[in-house]
Order: structure tokens, then C-alpha cells, then sequence
């Protein structure tokens, strides 16, 4: 049968089963998870997803916003979490005194099992002089990590996510599946979605309503089809290879210079790859 990790991440991309492979290894080890992505990407859903393939899946899972959980609510949900698990959305959000209150809990609560979620680049900005961010707890936080990719990095999954979200709405609005022309989805891929698949699952029921005129009318030519994918090549080679620039180039064939023109041209950078 289909676990949890397949259910909820679609896609065939090598991306996609990447992080499947990921949510299963963290879901059946022991210690903190730190779980990052772009906006849109779910985070929350990955984190209910690692608790349920846990061993702690029979036992309570609390989720809090960082931005509006003090000291004391922490305490109060690692109390009631006792043998299960505390996820925190944007933990960077945390004010100073949960801080220091999370750090302790951490080494006082072993059985509680402690899951964060984030947007922000935590790790580069506890590197800086008088972070906002404990490095205490960060380096706390980031036993193991699950990275979510977003949409504009594996836009081969884009056809497959965009079906299931339409006949979705299509089955809680009770209308018929309307076809998907090649063209649809050609403009689909093209897109960079900011907002990932919450963006995504909007724009199929949009669809599924008849509103989507004006998406097709932007549909894109051969030229910004084909600047898709030479993206989509570069992301995969810069991860694969872990931002580093010399074996991304020759994984391409192409020139080291020629590599960092398209790099420019796409606004990509090798760091944002690297561990």
C-alpha cells in the first residue's frame, strides 16, 4: 500500500521521490526535524505527514505559530505532547524569551519529539553578528533537515499535481472534469508559482469554474517553453551536485563561463545549493 510520504508529495520528478525518500528516513528517526521550503510548499503537511509514519503516531501532535506562542503556551504543549510531537510554524518568528524557553524544553523533555517549520534562511541569519535567532537553538532545531522543492524546480510534476487539484475541486463543486489541452499545461509549466501549490490548486479551480480565460491567452511560446526547461536542467544539476559549480558545468557539458551566464540569466546562485 501507499504510505503517507507518496500520498501527499505527487509527482515523479527525481525531486519529488527525493523528498519522499527524506520524509521516510526522519519520520522513523529519533530527534528534532527542521523543515524548510517557499511559501506554499507545505510545510505543515509534511510535518502531520512525519508524525503519522512515526513511532509516536498513536500519541498527540500539537501545531503552534511561532509568531504567537509565548513562553508559557510552549510549556503548556510540551505538557500535553508528552511521547508525542510539537510542530512550530515559522520558528524564526519565536520571540527571545520563547527562545530560551524552547531551548530548555528541549533538554529537559526528551520524549517530546520537536518538529520547525520555516521559510527563512535560519541558517544564514544566526550566522550574522547579534542574530535575532539563538544559534544555540538553531543548531537544535537542524538535527535532521527535509528541504520541500518548490513547483519552479520540478515542473515535470506540474501536469500530474494540476490534474488531481482539478478533479478535486471539480468533485466539491460537483461539475464535470473539463479536458486539459497541451496548451494549458504547457502555460502551466512555464510558470514559476510563487505561491507553489496552494497557487497551483487555485489556479485548477479557477479552472474547474470556467474563470481561466485570460491564463490561456498568456500562453507561452516555444521560446519561454524552452527557457523553462533549461532552468528546470540547471536547478537539478546545481542540486545534484550540491551548488558546486565545476561538477554542474561538466555534468551539462557546458563551458564554466557559459554555465554562469545562463545561471545570471535565470537568477540562480550555486550557494543557495550547498549544505
Amino acid at each position: 500500500s501507499r504510505d503517507a510520504a507518496t500520498r501527499i508529495i505527487f509527482g515523479t520528478s527525481a525531486l519529488a521521490e527525493d523528498l519522499r525518500d527524506s520524509i521516510r528516513v526522519v519520520a522513523r528517526t529519533p530527534g528534532s526535524v527542521l523543515i524548510t521550503g517557499d511559501p506554499g510548499t507545505g510545510i505543515y503537511k509534511v510535518a502531520e505527514v512525519i508524525h503519522l509514519m512515526s513511532a509516536n503516531a498513536a500519541r498527540p501532535f500539537q501545531k503552534f505559530s511561532a509568531a504567537s506562542v509565548d513562553a508559557s503556551g510552549l510549556r503548556q504543549a510540551f505538557a500535553q505532547a508528552e511521547g508525542g510531537t510539537v510542530f512550530l510554524d515559522e520558528v524564526g518568528l519565536l520571540s527571545p524569551s520563547a527562545q530560551f524557553a524552547l531551548l530548555d524544553l528541549l533538554d529537559d523533555a526528551p520524549s517530546v519529539r520537536m518538529l520547525a517549520g520555516t521559510h527563512r534562511a535560519l541558517r544564514a541569519e544566526v550566522e550574522q553578528a547579534n542574530p535575532a535567532f539563538l544559534p544555540d537553538l538553531y543548531y537544535k532545531l537542524d538535527v535532521m533537515r527535509v528541504r520541500i522543492p518548490s513547483l519552479r524546480e520540478r515542473p515535470e510534476d506540474i501536469p500530474e499535481i494540476y490534474r488531481l487539484y482539478l478533479a478535486q475541486a471539480c468533485e466539491q463543486a460537483a461539475l464535470p472534469v473539463p479536458p486539459v489541452s497541451a496548451a494549458r499545461i504547457a502555460y502551466l509549466m512555464a510558470q514559476d508559482w510563487p505561491g507553489n501549490a496552494r497557487a497551483l490548486m487555485n489556479a485548477a479551480m479557477r479552472h474547474a469554474l470556467g474563470l481561466d480565460e485570460a491564463e490561456e491567452a498568456g500562453n507561452p511560446g516555444l521560446a519561454e517553453r524552452m527557457a523553462n526547461v533549461e532552468r528546470s536542467l540547471l536547478v537539478e544539476a546545481l542540486r545534484r551536485w550540491a551548488g558546486n559549480a565545476t561538477e554542474a558545468a561538466a555534468a551539462l557539458k557546458l563551458p564554466r563561463k557559459t554555465f554562469y551566464d545562463k545561471l545570471s540569466r535565470h537568477d540562480l546562485r550555486c550557494e543557495d545549493y550547498r549544505g
